[in-house]
């Protein structure tokens, strides 16, 4: 750990902690349906591999919601009841449409990317290639008028 931050990780202990809770409060996991939260996958994995551009907004995003919670509560995020954090969460989204906004477009790439996931919902956990997707055919004569439309563009 250097200066208060993990290892394997671009978040501090507490902003660790507070995204995991943030993350389950976006997508809560569904026992019944085998649907882990989001918080149970490995979005700082995927996030440092896929979004590393995101991880400054991500920081800050949890920065706010530490200071937030401070502000309101005179607590740690972790530290509150369910209703607390959502009324927060709700609060910061009223003050800052745009707060969360990167947390959560990586959590919906990264979630429905998971082979937990995909399983879950019946959906076979592999890359679209080598077997390919079926392609249905088309109506090739829809591009005749393009065909035979003189050239358009200039050579270089």
């Amino acid at each position: 750990m250097t200066n208060g931050i993990p290892s394997d990780s671009f978040l501090t202990k507490e902003q660790s902690c507070n995204l995991k809770l943030l993350l389950n409060m976006i997508i809560p996991p569904n026992k019944e349906k085998g649907m882990p939260g989001a918080g149970e996958l490995g979005f700082v994995h995927y996030v440092r591999e896929f979004a590393s551009d995101q991880i400054e907004a991500i920081q800050s995003e949890l920065d706010m919601l530490g200071q937030e919670s401070q502000d309101q509560y005179k607590s740690t995020f972790a530290d509150l009841s369910q209703n607390d954090r959502e009324f927060l969460v709700d609060l910061l989204r009223k003050k800052n449409a745009q707060f969360a906004q990167s947390i959560v477009v990586q959590t919906m790439a990264c979630y429905y990317q998971d082979d937990k996931v995909m399983i879950a919902l019946g959906i076979e956990a592999r890359p679209p290639f080598p077997k390919g997707n079926e392609v249905t055919s088309g109506d090739l004569s829809l591009l005749n008028p393009v065909r035979e439309r003189k050239q358009i563009y200039r050579d270089v």
